[in-house]
């Protein structure tokens, strides 16, 4: 270890460089590895191997000339961060100088270029990392010639090579360079640390440029793969293991952890497609692979509207099993019979065989199709594509006639994986992606009964149940204290006219644009409210809207539009005013001090179901470092455990958790070591629970961590926070939805959750949607017909500011207004009362109310309370004010 580099452990570099849980593992095996292994050129292979095999059990063989060690992520995962993360530890606690990167095409190539040399790109790997006082130097396949390695100013190089370019280069590189007096291969060679990393290195397993590789004489290996797999070399056509794997982080539990979109596998109930025919079972797919390419394309539109993000264009990956198929398919989707031609110029196709011309165009729509602004929404290739073609909009994937394996599937699936915000967003639409599963359903089923699938035996999506959905921007309820008659003849009066059908529609129509005008101006102009200036222009758009609409244009005879236009300024004027007179504000509050974060676990009973260890036979075992076949067993005699503290043992690895405070929780862990203390000790004795906790204390120690990060929030002590002011105007969500009843006397069926609740009066909005029957619709529709209560809201989900657990947004479930009360609300089943989470937003929403009740009473406006309602006790009787006696909380 560098002295000047002692902080730079590998808790720190995964805190500076925000490592996810499976990269960080990654680098502690690195760290226990090295710890464990004298790392010099021309180390004894089988010292090391057999040092690393009983680390790492799965590592067999190195299977190079080097010590090389596998970490087999999942896509997605992120490798290069993981590489930067591996170069930064080497650097700094081994003073390794000097890493040869090697990519197995153009498209990674590029792309490490970048994330491992640019210090602008968003994707640099080592920002905030202060270890390099000069970024790393980037040598690579394109200049290595022109760059003198004495000359270079930065402590650290990188050399990143293109494999192919490699191979090609290798004469050119292994001639006399006049920077180096010898040859750049020798220069490199004869480097006493150089480190390879190898990026997808499945292409390196039995390559011709796998010598080469060998050549270099690194003094360490790190492979990088989702694939650890070697090309097929026997005559089944099976894929060997890689023998040298240490760690791996497979896809299903990728998914399962949260770092990628969930896969749903769709299909057709009740089909045999055993009668199909190729041509029948592929349009069937195209044609339902479109119906969920449509239906997601439209709820991440309103994911984006309601949350204030960027919009996601989403496209469909087609995958043919050669050129001639493809060409069909395409001529198939261009065609009127698909979609009366509505993809005809929204399509690409690219595989191998392409003219240069032809293929360039479309590769560079292939690789801009991410922009908003690119027509292509459907992909037809031939294989799987590449690795490095990193996009984050596919979202559906149409194997026809492939796939026909769980690897092939895998590997498909994983280029539609990446989340398209970074983080999974809680809405299941926009962490999802489809793929169609017609007639390789059964099997998919079958792997997922197995438990190592992608695919998980309910995330089933069935065509037949797909039914439209309408999106809609709910209404103010505004409260103009007038029937619609009134209004009728007030205009009639006022112009002068007789009344018709025609006019009545055109008078509505009046009426709409004007009060989605004042809200759209409310709402997105600087002042946030309307003025004379205003007023016109609102009316004028108004009354045009109607003279341009063929069926409308005759309404108002020529002389009338000046009184009409009148009338419009009136009736902008009253509608601004009922608006405002609906809105509830809300305050808008900034951190100003985050304090300190506070791990708070709550307190539970060990699950024992996976504490399955059994105590170890008495045997030694005698390993011959020199011949890894050479082993003996011998009899021993009984462990001695006198003295030996199992509670005390589990107690101390757990306290290296950075999560958990001692001195706050002693009780929880005394309790819960107990618990598996206990379970150990009834199965085989006080001597065989001792042998189980000496040893399997780390995973003991591992099982109740994760047990206990089942039941623990973050929460910020001392945390300030001001208001900054109010939102005088309430957000409007877009809603989309499969039915709508009103939200009294309407009967539904099927899920809750698609139904948009109308004829509500009190809300803000004439239209709702909620989550819950027992609870959210059961209150919702008390506060609707309650006479203390003025306004009610469901919010928006940016409707508040208030984030919670390291980041969360939290979404409260309704605001409600009285004559001297704001109350902010969350409405709970029983069973998530003591939800850890939900606790953590309880807390939060109280601190909220209580910091902007400070506000408000000394800037007139109204106090706000917290109330925390478990569902089952909202009675069809109750009353609001008797809900708030219950139910508020302040602590």
């Amino acid at each position: 270890m560098r002295s000047d580099f002692s902080l730079y452990t590998t808790d720190y570099i995964s805190g500076v460089m925000s490592l996810r849980k499976p990269q960080k593992k990654s680098l502690e095996i690195l760290h226990e590895i090295l710890s464990n292994v004298n790392l010099k050129k021309g180390m004894n292979q089988k010292v090391a191997l057999g040092a690393v095999h009983a680390l790492c059990p799965t590592c067999t063989d190195f299977e190079r000339e080097f010590m090389s060690l596998t970490f087999a992520l999942a896509t997605g995962v992120g490798k290069t961060r993981l590489m930067g993360a591996f170069i930064t530890y080497l650097y700094t606690q081994h003073g390794i100088r000097n890493f040869f990167v090697v990519a197995p095409g153009t498209t990674i190539y590029d792309k490490l270029q970048r994330d491992l040399g640019d210090p602008n790109s968003s994707k640099y790997v080592f920002k905030g990392l202060s270890c390099f006082v000069n970024a790393p130097q980037i040598i690579t396949g394109d200049d290595y010639r022109s760059k003198p390695l004495p000359t270079f100013q930065s402590e650290v190089r990188i050399f990143v090579f293109n494999i192919s370019k490699f191979d090609k280069e290798n004469a050119n590189m292994k001639k006399i360079n006049e920077y180096y007096g010898d040859s750049f291969f020798e220069t490199l060679a004869q480097l006493p640390d150089l480190v390879l990393l190898m990026d997808e290195s499945h292409h390196y397993h039995g390559a011709k440029g796998e010598q080469a590789l060998n050549d270099l004489k690194p003094l360490l290996g790190l492979e990088l793969t989702a694939t650890p797999l070697m090309a097929a070399k026997k005559k089944n056509g099976n894929q060997e293991p890689f023998k040298n794997v240490v760690y791996e982080y497979p896809l299903s539990r990728a998914i399962a952890d949260g770092y990628t979109r969930t896969p749903f596998a769709v299909t057709r109930s009740d089909v045999d497609f055993y009668n199909f025919g190729d041509e029948q079972i592929d349009k069937l797919m195209l044609q339902d692979g479109i119906l969920c390419h449509e239906r997601i394309r439209q709820k991440l539109q309103v994911y984006a509207k309601n949350n204030g993000r960027p919009v996601v264009k989403p496209f469909v990956l087609v995958v043919c099993k050669d050129t001639a198929h493809a060409k069909w398919v395409e001529e198939y989707i261009k065609s009127d019979a698909f979609c009366n031609g509505a993809y005809r110029s929204k399509v690409v196709v690219v595989h191998s065989k392409q003219g240069s011309a032809e293929s360039e165009a479309n590769t560079k729509l292939l690789l801009e199709v991410e922009k908003p602004d690119n027509p292509v929404e459907i992909v037809i290739h031939v294989d799987k594509l590449k690795e490095g073609w990193d996009v984050n909009n596919l979202y559906t994937i149409i194997p026809l006639r492939t796939a026909a394996s769980k690897i092939l599937r895998e590997q498909m699936v994983g280029r539609g994986l990446r989340l398209p915000y970074g983080e999974r967003t809680g809405d299941p639409d926009v962490d999802s992606v489809m793929l169609t599963a017609h007639d390789k359903f059964r099997e998919i089923l079958e792997e997922a009964q197995k438990g190592d699938s992608i695919f998980k035996a309910g995330n089933v999506i069935k065509v037949e149940e797909i039914e439209p959905e309408e999106v809609i921007e709910p209404q103010l309820a505004l409260d103009l204290e007038e029937e619609p008659d009134e209004v009728l003849n007030s205009v009639y009066e006022t112009i002068g006219i007789e009344r018709s059908e025609q006019t009545d529609a055109a008078i509505h129509a009046i009426q709409k644009t004007v009060e989605n005008e004042v809200y759209r101006t409310i709402q997105t102009t600087q002042s946030h409210t309307i003025t004379p200036t205003t007023t016109k222009e609102i009316a004028e758009k108004a009354v045009s809207t109607v003279t341009e609409k063929p069926d409308l244009a005759q309404a108002f005879h020529e002389n009338s539009i000046p009184l009409i236009l009148r009338w419009a300024e009136e009736r902008t004027e009253k509608t601004h005013r009922a608006a405002i007179a609906k809105f509830i504000p809300i305050p808008q509050i900034r951190i100003t001090d985050a304090g300190a974060e506070e791990y708070v676990f709550m307190d539970f009973d060990i699950d024992l179901t996976s504490f399955t260890h059994e105590p170890l036979t008495n045997e030694m075992l005698i390993q011959n470092l020199e011949d890894q076949s050479d082993q003996q067993r011998i009899h021993a005699g009984v462990i001695d455990f006198d003295g030996y503290e199992p509670k005390r043992v589990i107690l101390g690895e757990l306290r290296k958790k950075p999560e958990i405070d001692y001195n706050k929780c002693k009780e929880m862990l005394f309790k819960l070591i107990t618990q598996v203390i206990g379970h150990y000790e009834c199965a085989f004795g006080t001597n065989g629970m001792q042998n189980i906790v000496m040893m399997n204390k780390r995973d003991i120690a591992e099982k109740i961590y994760t047990q206990m990060m089942q039941h623990f929030y973050c929460e910020n002590g001392l945390l300030q926070e001001e208001v900054i002011g109010t939102r005088n105007y309430n957000l409007r969500p877009n809603f989309t939805f499969k039915s709508s009843v009103p939200l009294y006397g309407g009967g539904f069926t099927g899920d809750i959750r698609t139904v948009l609740f109308t004829d509500i009066k009190k809300g803000v909005f004439s239209e709702v949607k909620l989550d819950s029957e027992e609870g959210e619709l059961s209150f919702a529709r008390i506060v609707e017909r309650d006479e203390d209560v003025l306004n009610w809201l469901r919010p928006s989900p940016k409707e508040f500011n208030i984030t919670y657990n390291h980041g969360k947004n939290y979404e409260p479930d309704f605001v409600v207004e009285t004559d001297d009360t704001i109350y902010l609300v969350e409405v709970k089943a029983e069973k998530d009362l003591n939800n850890p989470d939900v606790i953590a937003k309880k807390k939060r929403g109280i601190l909220y109310c209580e910091t902007v009740t400070h506000w408000s009473e000394a800037n007139g406006y109204k106090p706000w309370r917290y109330l925390f309602i478990p569902a089952n006790q909202i009675f069809p009787n109750s009353t609001f004010k008797m809900i708030v006696k219950k139910f508020t909380v302040t602590e």
